[in-house]
C-alpha cells in the first residue's frame, strides 16, 4: 500500500537558522525572553506599521490573549468560520463565550463573508477572521459589518504573515 503524502507547508531551515538558535542557547535565553524575542518584536511591530508587537508561544495563546485582553467571555458569541484549526474555537469556548460559525466561501475556503451579517446578535462581540493558506478573506464587508455593529474584529493571520490586502 503506497500513500502520498504531500504537505501543507515544510520548514526551510538554513545554516542562519542554526546561527541563531546556538547563539540564544550560548547567551541562556531559549525561552520567554532576550534580546531575540525584543528584537522580533520590535521589527514585526515595525514591518506592519504598529506601535507593538508581542510574540506567544503560538498563535492558541495569542487569541486567548485577545479574548481576554478584550473581556470576552460568559454571555457573549464570537463570529468563526467553520474551517479553521480547532483552537480558535477552543479559545472561544475556554473563554466562556459561544462560538458561531459560519459557512466557508468554496473558492477561497476562507470564511463566507456575505454570510457574517445574519449571525450577528446582541450578544456578538467579535469577529474572529482566519486567512487560510494565505489567502485573504475579503476585508472590506467585514470592516463594515464590525463598524456598523461595534464589533471588534480578531485576525488569525498566521498563514498570512507577509501577504497582501488591496495592497496593504
Amino acid at each position: 500500500y503506497f500513500r502520498l503524502m504531500i504537505p501543507i507547508f515544510e520548514p526551510n531551515l538554513t545554516d542562519l537558522e542554526k546561527k541563531y538558535l546556538f547563539q540564544a542557547y550560548d547567551e541562556g535565553w531559549i525561552s520567554s525572553q532576550g534580546r531575540f524575542i525584543n528584537e522580533f518584536e520590535n521589527k514585526f511591530a515595525e514591518k506592519f506599521d504598529r506601535k507593538y508587537g508581542v510574540a506567544t508561544t503560538n498563535c492558541t495563546s495569542a487569541l486567548h490573549l485577545s479574548l481576554v485582553a478584550l473581556g470576552i467571555g460568559p454571555g457573549d458569541e464570537v463570529i468563526l468560520p467553520t474551517f479553521t484549526i480547532i483552537s480558535c474555537i477552543n479559545q472561544i469556548i475556554r473563554s466562556g463565550a459561544t462560538p458561531v460559525l459560519v459557512d466557508s466561501d468554496p473558492v477561497t475556503w476562507n470564511m463566507d463573508v456575505n454570510l457574517v451579517e445574519e449571525k450577528i446578535t446582541k450578544k456578538t462581540k467579535a469577529i474572529m477572521i482566519v486567512h487560510i493558506y494565505g489567502l485573504p478573506v475579503n476585508m472590506d464587508p467585514v470592516l463594515d459589518l464590525a463598524k456598523k455593529y461595534n464589533l471588534t474584529i480578531i485576525e488569525d493571520a498566521a498563514e498570512m504573515i507577509g501577504q497582501t490586502y488591496k495592497g496593504n
